[in-house]
């Protein structure tokens, strides 16, 4: 009888590390926090520093900012340069 094939994938990202000086009360706060959130304080911080991929623009954000913009952008009256030719460089 035949096994079936098993697949082992291995996925390595590389992560820096970084040491961050707080004050004490600032650290017993995130720490604290995290605990709170449920999450090592590592992946607490990120959470802080990094913004969330998936949040995008905050409600209401292109109304309030760009509510002028109302209508499609004119064209520009002077024309774009045109193309030129590569360099070589010789190295």
């Amino acid at each position: 009888m035949d096994q079936p094939s098993r697949h082992v994938y291995v996925i390595h990202l590389s992560v820096a590390q970084l040491n961050l000086y707080v004050p004490d009360d600032l650290a017993a706060r995130l720490k604290r926090e995290a605990r709170k959130a449920g999450q090592p304080l590592s992946r607490y911080v990120l959470s802080l520093l990094a913004p969330s991929r998936t949040s995008g623009w905050p409600p209401g954000y292109f109304e309030s900012v760009c509510g002028f913009l109302r209508e499609d952008f004119p064209e520009p009256e002077d024309p774009l340069p045109e193309p030129i030719e590569a360099i070589e460089t010789r190295r």
